[in-house]
């Protein structure tokens, strides 16, 4: 009994040592987040966003956001970072495929931003996750994560993630209303010369979502976040969806560092997002027919953000959702047998 409660101990203490030393880097809590638009577009929202919606990357903010899916699903993106000096790139490609156990969705990610712009280095991380609903209103979700650190010091990432969302309905006026939680990073992050384990282990996130109005063609929602990356930091994000005529997506936000105006970095300036919804019939010919999937939805997005060291961002992206949701419920008869 002693050992064990002594290896506890020893396990809780090396944890809580190295996540004291957490030294936020410029870049470092993002450096999951740079390669696709839609983790800019939708504030790192926990929730799903204003406006619900969820793909490939959403593992790598939330595992359980995936869990409501039911089509299979492909993204690819990518984005650059310009200063007057440098510029750097990061990319992401994901997938995701529903099953009767689940949703099971995997992502690769990779930034090359050089030096002067972000000393924690070159990085490449392969994700995968799991999420289902449990109940009408409850999805959950975990995910795995691999990443390799090229610079300075040659370093490794390895851990997990845990999240839920639940639906909280209609509350007053607002609609589709949701809220979130997740528990990121569990495990080892990265360290080199200069910083110390980013993005921050075991951060926890929560999150709100709702829909303010919805009249025919048109749609706004909003949402909030809070993260605190290895709790030593607070990062606050807000969100504002507009949709416009279903084929349309203006996005707007903003997020702010409490340790970074500590450090007079200042906050980013707000971000604006567009995305368009196309959706494509599929012929009969067509190899995606041979497989059901009768249209294939598109979502064609980019995002721009100007970063507070006078860096600009540019993100662009496309994603497929193959086939139609299927909205009718099984019709199941109870009769006595011939």
């Amino acid at each position: 009994m002693f050992k064990k409660s002594l290896f506890v101990y020893s396990f809780l203490a090396a944890v809580l040592g190295r996540a004291y030393c957490y030294d936020a880097a410029p870049y470092g809590e993002n450096l999951f987040l740079l390669g696709y638009p839609d983790f800019v577009s939708s504030a790192a929202s926990t929730a799903g966003g204003g406006l619900f919606d969820a793909g490939p990357h959403s593992i790598n903010i939330n595992p359980a956001l995936t869990a409501p899916l039911q089509r299979v699903a492909a993204e690819l993106g990518g984005s650059i970072l310009i200063t007057k000096e440098d510029a750097g790139s990061a990319f992401h490609a994901g997938a995701l495929f529903p099953s009767r156990w689940g949703v099971w969705t995997g992502g690769l990610d990779a930034s090359f931003i050089p030096v002067p712009m972000s000393p924690p280095g070159n990085v490449i991380s392969a994700r995968f996750g799991w999420a289902r609903d449990i109940a009408e209103n409850l999805y959950i979700g975990s995910s795995v994560f691999l990443g390799g650190l090229f610079r300075y010091k040659n370093d490794f990432a390895a851990g997990f993630d845990i999240g839920f969302v639940y639906k909280l309905g209609n509350l007053g006026f607002l609609k589709d209303a949701r809220t979130s939680a997740a528990l990121v990073n569990i495990g080892k992050t990265f360290s080199n010369d200069i910083f110390k384990n980013f993005p921050g282990m075991f951060t926890p996130k929560g999150g709100f979502a709702a829909t303010l109005f919805e009249s025919g063609n048109f749609a706004a929602g909003f949402s909030f976040d809070v993260s605190l990356p290895s709790f030593q930091n607070a990062i606050l994000g807000f969100g504002l969806d507009f949709s416009v005529l279903k084929m349309i997506v203006i996005s707007a936000g903003w997020d702010m560092s409490i340790r970074e105006l500590a450090d007079n970095l200042g906050p980013h300036t707000p971000f604006v997002g567009v995305t368009f919804k196309l959706t494509k019939n599929t012929s009969s010919s067509d190899i995606l027919m041979k497989r059901g999937w009768d249209k294939t939805d598109i979502d064609i997005s980019g995002v721009y953000q100007r970063l507070h060291d006078e860096t600009s961002f540019f993100s662009a992206g496309v994603s497929a959702h193959f086939g139609a949701i299927d909205k009718t419920p099984p019709v199941i008869e109870i009769g006595e047998a011939e």
